[in-house]
């Protein structure tokens, strides 16, 4: 049947449906589903037919699983046998089935869109009761655009604190409120580096309130981090973000040289006259440090 072209783009929306969703929740179905068949016959995988057969059944339940609309399993599996039996008759013409196949997948994107903006909401909500209780610890501080975060070791006493300008050295770990972890520099090995101003503005005001040899536990707002966008699929909208940070090294911006030229005085016996000080013309700026750039990010800028 000619509808049969769907069944690809359906197989997308139904990636669509399970990224943006959750795997663990039961497939939508029929609030008043038919009976479903007893499982009283063994189903046998000994022959390469069986096997190839349920798995074909497996992917196909699979898409049926990630659907987030009602559905018929009574309607679907009659439907699957009209198909495949050449002795029953098919209730739609072709026209109607592409019909009923593209109001399927408007349905589908619809509820997503519903279930994102519900999500994001719940998300804000939950991290609103959060820092309002987590700043009640006596422990917790809070930097001047309100990132949370505690002290997990001290620095030493001539640590120096980065400005936006500076490039640091950090070790970190980043997480989702509910414990997930989205990025690990400590797994990895490798201390990053990169420029202060080149990363979100929760991070930025973090930074420029440590000092060199700290390590914190900071709690970075959405508003400070990816806002209602998130990045999918690793950080959802609206997203309070976990980070241990550890500052291992400030790279301070090499300040400009002072082109002030002193002027020598000759001594009162010496007939040697005093030297000149040089023109204005004659003065060259300093020559500003090269930085390179930092080749990875966390939590870099979109």
């Amino acid at each position: 049947m000619t509808f049969a072209k769907y069944f690809p783009a359906i197989f997308g929306m139904f990636a669509l449906v399970a990224c943006g969703g959750n795997k663990d929740a039961a497939p939508a179905v029929d609030p008043n589903p038919a009976p479903a068949p007893e499982q009283s016959k063994k189903v046998s995988l000994d022959s390469p037919e069986d096997r190839y057969s349920y798995a074909l059944g497996m992917d196909l339940g699979k898409a049926i699983a990630n659907v987030n609309v009602p559905l018929k399993m009574d309607v679907l599996m009659s439907a699957i046998l009209d198909e495949t039996d050449s002795t029953r008759k098919v209730l739609l013409n072709d026209t109607a089935a592409e019909t009923a196949l593209q109001d399927l997948l408007l349905l589908m994107q619809k509820k997503k869109e519903t279930d994102e903006a519900a999500a994001a909401k719940k998300a804000l909500d939950e991290q609103a009761a959060f820092l309002a209780k987590n700043i009640m610890d006596s422990t917790v501080k809070t930097t001047p655009k309100g990132v949370q975060y505690k002290v997990l070791k001290n620095a030493d006493s001539t640590g120096i604190s980065p400005k936006a300008s500076d490039k640091v050295k950090v070790h970190y770990i980043g997480s989702l409120l509910d414990g997930t972890e989205f990025d690990n520099s400590v797994k990895r090995g490798e201390p990053l580096e990169f420029p202060v101003n080149a990363v979100i503005e929760g991070w930025q005001d973090l930074l420029q309130v440590m000092r060199e040899g700290m390590k914190v536990k900071a709690w970075i707002p959405s508003a400070l981090a990816y806002g209602e966008e998130g990045v999918p699929p690793l950080i959802p909208a609206n997203s309070l973000l976990v980070f241990e940070v550890e500052l291992l090294k400030v790279y301070a911006e090499a300040p400009a040289a002072d082109t002030a030229a002193v002027v020598p005085v000759a001594p009162a016996d010496s007939a040697a006259p005093a030297a000149e000080a040089p023109k204005a013309d004659d003065k060259k700026p300093a020559a500003k440090a090269e930085k390179k750039p930092a080749e990875k990010k966390p939590a870099a800028k979109k």
